[in-house]
């Protein structure tokens, strides 16, 4: 369901944004600032573990960093790896679960990210779990692990909720998109629609499906200790959602 959603809203995806070139530099400054407070700078090899069509890894390979791009959706892979030639960037794409990156990646890496609630599209707690440690294997000792989530726990549940993104222009198009949430229990069910007018023809209407689950800041805690991480800190003044950061341990067992 997840790899669906993506694969069919990626020559669409930019059309969530105002300005999908000005949020990519923005969000790429703000991570950039979190992977230096933990010591991660520019030249150093980052894995972004999510990368959709590329809206951070485009821009934290402009900043100088050594980036490497996987996503489960090949159609955003593709259109990725499309928007880093058009750029002139040196990106090393391909197509990995986040469940299984260590059996498609062979690289450690000194950070590894996930942005844009990727996370809770993993759907229980263990799949979580497998997730992190799948990321935690793929980095170096002393590395971290930066992804950012909604934070749920402040989210009132309402069915169905509206979620407007505006309008867009491109040409002589005009876009309208929202999300509507469907609440069943922990988990939701989004409808991403997106309303396509040109002139005075019929609208063309777009939608796309997927569910997540609304796990909390807590419960990813407890689930990165258990797969192995030591210190984990929350940053949110600098990205749109809170970022969560886990560090490697220098020394410590691997999890089970």
């Amino acid at each position: 369901m997840t790899q669906d959603f993506y694969d069919r809203l990626a020559p669409y995806y930019h059309l969530i944004y105002p300005d999908w070139e000005a949020s990519s530099a923005r969000q790429s400054r703000g991570l950039a600032r979190v992977l230096g407070e933990f010591g991660v700078e520019p030249g150093t090899a980052v894995l972004d573990a999510a990368c959709g069509i590329g809206t951070q890894a485009l821009g934290l390979a402009q900043l100088g960093f050594n980036v490497t791009a996987t996503d489960l959706s090949p159609a955003a892979v593709a259109r990725a790896r499309e928007e880093a030639r058009a750029r002139g960037l040196a990106i090393t794409f391909g197509v990995a679960d986040l469940r299984s990156l260590s059996s498609e990646l062979r690289d450690q890496f000194a950070a590894v990210i996930a942005c844009d609630n990727a996370i809770p599209h993993l759907l229980t707690d263990d799949e979580i779990r497998i997730a992190f440690i799948q990321c935690r294997r793929l980095l170096k000792p002393g590395a971290v692990f930066v992804f950012s989530v909604r934070d749920y726990a402040a989210i009132e549940r309402r069915t169905p909720d509206h979620h407007s993104y505006g309008t867009r222009t491109v040409g002589d198009r005009t876009y309208a998109a929202e999300q509507i949430w469907r609440w069943d229990g922990d988990q939701y069910d989004v409808t991403l629609r997106l309303m396509e007018q040109r002139g005075t023809e019929p609208a063309i209407v777009h939608e796309f499906q997927s569910r997540y689950y609304a796990v909390t800041l807590s419960t990813l805690e407890r689930l990165l200790r258990a797969a192995g991480f030591g210190l984990v800190a929350r940053r949110d003044e600098h990205f749109f959602q809170p970022l969560v950061v886990a560090v490697n341990p220098i020394q410590s067992p691997s999890p089970g």
